[in-house]
């Protein structure tokens, strides 16, 4: 009797975790982070069309500067988000050294606006407006990669990438995150002296282009 009773304790003491265990199940948590998508639009569209110039309008000695024409870029966002965006020139080829846009002279602030007979036609720049964001005014700000501290600019032109703009409260705030930003400009283009030009009688196209890259911050 005792060593059956002796069994049947072991028994009984070997079995109790199995009997104690519940059957198990599974929790699967799943989901998917969606960055947040800015979109870059010009209202209006993004040709700017100067029109029919009379080239004996022009002068042949001087800068020949044309009425300037507005233009905003609008950058949508589906959450907020602050934006960066630097300005590529597609024409830097065909750009006129020594010009002057803004009271200033300094070729990095200003494009291209295409050649004739390979020789370059003029330029043009893009006048800082008031940015603002979902309605809100902003302070213009400006950094590069050699001095990435965001600053205040002083020439009011938007200068070739790498230079690269957004726009706060303040330079020491730093950018502003916002659903909706909205940043008016002015395409100020300038035709060289006709002088300098080929002598022709063919009519001959302005042709501009620059790239603007939007960046998440």
């Amino acid at each position: 009797m005792m060593k059956k009773f002796y069994l049947s304790s072991v028994l009984a003491v070997a079995l109790t975790p199995f009997a104690a265990q519940a059957n198990s199940v599974d929790l699967t948590v799943t989901g998917t982070v969606v960055p947040t998508s800015c979109i870059p639009a010009f209202a209006g569209g993004n040709n700017v069309d100067l029109g029919r110039i009379l080239s004996g309008n022009l002068s042949p000695s001087a800068q020949n500067n044309l009425p300037p024409r507005d233009i905003t870029l609008k950058i949508a966002c589906d959450a907020p988000a602050a934006v960066e965006i630097a300005v590529t020139d597609n024409r830097g080829a065909t750009k006129v050294p020594g010009l002057t846009f803004n009271g200033r002279t300094n070729d990095d602030l200003y494009y291209g606006l295409g050649s004739t007979q390979g020789v370059g036609i003029g330029g043009f720049g893009l006048l800082v407006g008031q940015p603002l964001t979902d309605g809100v005014s902003q302070t213009f700000l400006v950094r590069s990669p050699a001095n990435p501290v965001w600053r205040v600019p002083v020439s009011g032109l938007i200068s070739n990438a790498p230079i690269s703009y957004s726009w706060g409260p303040s330079a020491a705030i730093g950018p502003a995150a916002a659903r909706l930003h909205t940043f008016p400009m002015k395409v100020a283009a300038s035709i060289r002296p006709t002088a300098d030009l080929p002598p022709t009688t063919d009519e001959f196209k302005l042709d501009g282009s620059v790239t603007f890259d939007v960046f998440y911050l």
